[in-house]
């Protein structure tokens, strides 16, 4: 029977689809940190897919961007990169996992004799291998591979010494599309120290005329990490009841995890209403 091309589109589609709903890993925690005192640390992984899925695992050495996410780093920056992954040891090194199976990946940490104060990071990957092919279906008749590789990673920290970092709110922009009720509000950080930060930058709105502060945007688990001086990320506006009146927003960047209980900076602007601008088309 013969099939057109986009017969053959839409079933490759179809596969991608599948493929991205059922190669799913769940990892927790989904960052680690060696204080001064930790030797050991364990992550749980656990296959919330639908089929068997092997993972390799391996380091990665990357670098922060300031607008958020990773780049793999050049061989001149590797020469002064702060690798915790050559005081590290991990095992298994690979996993197989069926469908709602769970393994545990164990870390070992080995400080070295001298260890300068300061943090030291690198990424493991847990890199999905692709799946052997169906002898049978290929000796029926005509088949199509997909060679997909998803896959994930994750910061491991060790500090050395006290960390003594100090994170400020430089400026902030923020924009309102009042025909669709949508909000959207950025802040870039200054960061001084040697370690990294570690927690949620809320905003919340008060109106001048009166009513009450309402959070109306957040981020969760953000880092600005030691190569960085300054940060941008976008916050994830909330649906708040908002109207775009003459107010005060409130930007707070408060600690958690090992830093729970931490304020990093918390500032007050006055935000008229004058102020506010539509936001720009994609």
């Amino acid at each position: 029977m013969k099939r057109s091309f986009s017969t053959y589109v839409g079933l490759v589609l179809l596969m991608l689809i599948q493929f991205n709903a059922g190669a799913e890993l769940m990892i927790s925690p989904t960052r680690v940190v060696f204080s001064e005192r930790d030797r050991a640390q364990e992550i749980v992984l656990i296959n919330s897919g639908s089929k068997l899925t092997t993972y390799r695992i391996e380091w990665q050495e990357k670098k922060a961007l300031p607008g958020g996410g990773y780049a793999s780093l050049t061989d001149q920056e590797m020469l002064t990169h702060q690798a915790s992954s050559k005081m590290l040891r991990f095992s298994p090194k690979q996993v197989r996992l069926n469908p709602g199976e769970r393994q545990i990946i164990k870390l070992a940490l080995r400080k070295p004799k001298g260890l300068q104060d300061g943090e030291y990071r690198s990424h493991l990957l847990f890199r999905a291998l692709p799946a052997p092919r169906d002898a049978k279906s290929e000796a029926e008749g005509m088949s199509m591979t997909l060679n997909l590789h998803m896959s994930y990673s994750l910061p491991v920290i060790v500090r050395q010494g006290k960390p003594d970092t100090s994170v400020s709110f430089e400026e902030y922009r923020f924009n309102y599309d009042e025909t669709n009720e949508l909000g959207q509000l950025s802040v870039t950080l200054s960061r001084v120290g040697k370690y990294s930060s570690f927690g949620n930058i809320l905003a919340y709105w008060e109106p001048i005329a009166g009513g009450d502060r309402a959070m109306i945007a957040r981020v969760n688990a953000y880092s600005v990490y030691p190569e960085l001086q300054q940060a941008q990320t976008n916050l994830v506006w909330l649906n708040a009841d908002f109207k775009p009146t003459d107010g005060k927003l409130t930007l707070v960047y408060e600690g958690t995890g090992e830093f729970r209980g931490k304020m990093f900076d918390s500032k007050a602007y006055t935000h008229p209403k004058a102020k506010f601008k539509a936001i720009p088309s994609p």
